[in-house]
């Protein structure tokens, strides 16, 4: 039971702690805008994404796309693709500390 409970625990901070680039995406809306209804629409729609992932991810959407094997290799494909494009940006990007 008791591992159960640490297994739990650790799971819960793991998913919880990292700072993704969403979360930081908000937080400079937040703090760029003086008023707090110029940043909604960004936190709106972040919520909507969340919230339509999540449910896909609970109805089993995942066990239907993975029946079909070309579809599987697909998704993970673009999704390769789209990580070597953001590495590539963020990586020829000017950044702060070059000043």
């Amino acid at each position: 039971m008791i591992e159960a409970f640490i297994h739990g625990t650790a799971l819960a901070f793991g998913l919880i702690l990292p700072l993704g680039v969403q979360n930081v995406f908000i937080f400079n809306q937040g703090a760029i805008h003086k008023n707090f209804a110029r940043s909604i629409p960004a936190i709106v729609t972040a919520a909507l994404c969340d919230t339509l992932l999540i449910l896909l991810a609970v109805t089993g959407v995942s066990l239907i796309i993975f029946q079909f094997e070309w579809l599987t290799t697909l998704i993970y494909a673009i999704g390769f693709i789209f990580l070597v494009y953001m590495g590539w940006t963020i990586l020829k990007s000017d950044s702060a500390a070059d000043d």
